[in-house]
């Protein structure tokens, strides 16, 4: 399973969202008709930034789903090495019942009976069984296609520090809000800014019903612990299935 947690590290280093810092120009202009200051956020290199992270997003959905194939593999290996040909990799199907055709079409139902309950009973790899999976499995695919373009939305202003003509000194920032960069924040008559905060973002989908909006971030990691958990069973079913048959045997 070496291979598998090379996979999934590569997976977790690419779904590093969190750590992504985005650039921003920073200017305070004039408002022409009251005379106040405006504080203006906005990103460097916008469209590079949002290519960078379509690429980004699409590295680490096809590392998770390689890593669910090459944990499948490596089972297979142990427990049923007839059942591999060139076209092998983990069964991910719109229905249950076309999962549990490719399990019987290679015969793990009667090679590997405690794998095949696994996959269908507990891993689930089809719509409306286990949706992290399948949403990998589907983003994968589109994302062969086209990159899975990310909006930058849900952005707010914090750390602003702002000083009155009289010397008082107050601090705060802005309520998250949806709209796309630039982000203003008007000051009001009289006050000047001393600090000009820093800008949090959310990374989202813009496309699809299935994932439109979804923070790419948090869904992102829950696609890791899915694959986690889903290749750790698999590990877990060698010793299972390999019992049962020490048991057979003996």
């Amino acid at each position: 399973m070496n291979r598998t947690s090379s996979t999934l590290g590569r997976s977790n280093d690419c779904a590093g969202l969190n750590n992504l810092r985005l650039q921003t120009l920073c200017t305070v202009e004039i408002d022409p008709n009251r005379g106040h200051e405006v504080l203006k956020h906005d990103l460097r290199d916008r469209d590079k930034i949002i290519n960078g992270i379509a690429l980004i997003l699409g590295d680490a959905i096809h590392n998770l789903h390689c890593a669910i194939d090459h944990a499948w593999m490596a089972v297979l290996t142990q427990l049923c090495p007839s059942s591999i040909n060139n076209q092998t990799k983990f069964p991910i199907f719109p229905v249950r019942k076309q999962v549990e055709g490719a399990l019987r079409g290679v015969k793990i139902d009667s090679t590997a009976p405690a794998l095949f309950k696994l996959v269908l009973d507990e891993i689930k790899p089809y719509e409306g069984g286990n949706d992290s999976i399948w949403g990998i499995h589907i983003l994968d695919i589109d994302d062969k296609h086209r990159l899975l373009l990310p909006v930058i939305k849900f952005a707010s202003v914090q750390g602003i520090e702002v000083v009155h003509d009289d010397g008082r000194i107050v601090h705060g920032g802005t309520w998250g809000s949806a709209q796309k960069p630039p982000y203003y924040v008007p000051i009001e008559l009289g006050w000047h800014l001393k600090n000009k905060g820093k800008v949090s973002f959310s990374v989202l989908f813009d496309e699809g019903q299935r994932f439109q909006y979804s923070d790419m971030r948090d869904m992102l990691w829950s696609f890791t612990m899915q694959v986690i958990v889903a290749v750790q069973s698999l590990e877990n079913v060698i010793c299972t299935e390999l019992a049962r048959r020490d048991k057979i045997g003996g």
